[in-house]
């Protein structure tokens, strides 16, 4: 026996390493999540709009407070929900905020030539497909069926994730 209970994990069969080791990561942490619904969905959205109506003016302590609660109030959810839903629809949003700024630069980037702008080209392009493929990964963590919704109404939530991005980086 090893003399550690952790310094014989190479011997445990289905112990992922490398690249996929996040693979294994976001299995645990999709057996601790629950499914994104639609009526879920609206629910955050509408907590998300709330909690903005109230804090883009005033960003101060008091009225970020006044806002989640008035937030938690007209959504319905429980702050449990409501933490862990907005973690969802940043990690979503987050992501395809990114893949919106690739494709801004690489329609810029194709007006112009030479040597340096291709290479510039193909770093975004690689970029934009490892984004998208994060995209996907999203789905062992959060559900295939989350991930696919959250994408039917990706505009919106692109662009409620950029608000609150402006609101929460002030200071």
């Amino acid at each position: 026996m090893a003399p550690s209970f952790f310094d014989d994990y190479q011997d445990v069969p289905n112990v992922e390493t490398g690249p996929a080791f996040d693979a294994a990561d976001d299995r645990t942490l999709r057996m601790a999540s629950r499914p994104v619904d639609k009526a879920l969905l609206d629910q955050l959205v509408r907590y998300q709009e709330t909690f903005l109506s109230h804090v883009e003016a005033d960003a101060s302590p008091e009225a970020m407070a006044g806002a989640a609660k008035a937030a938690l109030e007209t959504s319905g959810l429980d702050v449990k929900a409501a933490e862990w839903g907005s973690a969802v629809l940043r990690a979503f949003g987050g992501r395809r905020w990114t893949v919106q700024r690739l494709r801004s630069k690489l329609t810029e980037l194709e007006s112009r030539s030479g040597p340096e702008v291709d290479e510039v080209k193909k770093r975004v392009q690689d970029e934009l497909v490892k984004q998208e493929r994060e995209t996907d990964a999203l789905g062992r963590r959060y559900g295939v069926e989350t991930v696919a919704l959250l994408r039917e109404r990706e505009a919106e939530l692109v662009a409620l994730h950029t608000r609150l991005t402006k609101v929460l980086s002030r200071g």
